[in-house]
């Protein structure tokens, strides 16, 4: 792929051109076309504490685009409100394109369907995917729910008995959860717990009968010992790296939404050239295989998820989980 930089380099002079013929004529103006992007350190912001998955994608990102771009890019955790804190920090910043934040979705749309956040999509201008996470419900291994069908009967003959723990309380798989609950009549409790590895603990402590997280890189472990087990994968397809059958095979269809997308976002009004850099600078790092490694293949889309294909992921969001919650 042509490096940015040299794309950058023809409008650059192009620029210089022009100024010049501006100030034979008298005048001072500058083509806004000619601009070189970036000139000056691009702050990527991550709306979670460091070590988690978004921030390990940032930072994987991070020393790519600064050798692609030619400018440091400073990562900034700004954990607090589920992203809120770090997305109202976003749009607060001026639109040029040197201030970005990961997103998660739908962590992010759950938010501001719920909650008087101070943002909505409209405030975001997409730039592209990272990763993508799967979800699935999990038991201990010594749990008595061999399969699914057996969890969801438990939950039937004895309503509020089935606990189900999740990453948080505004989040994809609380929402999912609630889903089940309304679309196929199984009355599961959601328990929220801060993230994770706090899922783990509850499941392996067995203090919940179930929980709903993602099958990100520390969860894995813990399967592949048999310390817990998958009943079914929230794909549409199922996962080489987890022995489960997906929902829809099982008979539950609608329940393929509880994918965590890890993507970056500039605020509105960001120049359309500079949104146009930024994404072929992402492509271009989601195709490098030390960055591929580094985010992990098991969780990087085979096809690049552009500006376009994060927005649709954003209204595809609000569409499925808009009625559960409320919005």
């Amino acid at each position: 792929m042509t490096s940015l930089r040299a794309f950058a380099a023809p409008l650059l002079a192009a620029g210089l051109v022009l100024t010049a013929c501006g100030e034979e004529s008298g005048s001072t103006e500058t083509s806004a076309e000619g601009a070189e992007f970036p000139t000056e350190s691009i702050r990527l912001i991550v709306p979670y504490t460091a070590g988690g998955p978004t921030d390990i994608a940032a930072r994987s990102l991070a020393s790519y685009l600064e050798e692609e771009l030619g400018e440091t890019v400073v990562v900034e955790n700004l954990p607090g409100a589920s992203g809120a804190t770090a997305y109202q920090q976003l749009i607060a910043a001026e639109a040029d394109g040197h201030t970005l934040s990961m997103t998660a979705l739908p962590t992010a749309v759950l938010n501001y369907l719920v909650n008087d956040v101070g943002y909505t999509r409209e405030d975001f201008v997409p730039i592209g995917v990272a990763t993508q996470v799967p979800s699935a419900l999990l038991v201990p291994g010594d749990s008595p729910h061999q399969d699914l069908e057996s969890l969801f009967e438990a939950a039937r003959a004895d309503p509020g008995s089935v606990t189900v723990a999740t990453p948080g309380a505004t989040n994809t798989h609380a929402a999912e959860t609630q889903r089940i609950t309304e679309l196929y009549d199984v009355p599961l409790t959601v328990v929220p717990f801060e993230g994770g590895s706090e899922v783990k603990t509850a499941l392996l402590g067995g203090n919940v009968t179930a929980g709903f997280t993602n099958m990100s890189q520390d969860m894995l472990p813990s399967l592949e010992s048999g310390e817990l087990r998958a009943l079914a994968v929230g794909t549409e397809e199922q996962l080489d790296y987890v022995d489960a059958p997906t929902f829809t095979e099982l008979g539950y269809p609608e329940l393929t939404q509880s994918t965590t997308t890890f993507g970056v976002i500039a605020p509105a009004g960001t120049p359309d050239e500079v949104v146009q850099e930024l994404e072929d600078a992402m492509r271009s790092a989601t195709e490098d295989p030390e960055v591929v490694e580094a985010l992990d293949p098991n969780y990087v889309p085979e096809e690049f998820i552009g500006s376009e294909g994060l927005e649709e992921l954003f209204v595809d969001v609000e569409e499925t989980f808009g009625d559960v919650l409320g919005g």
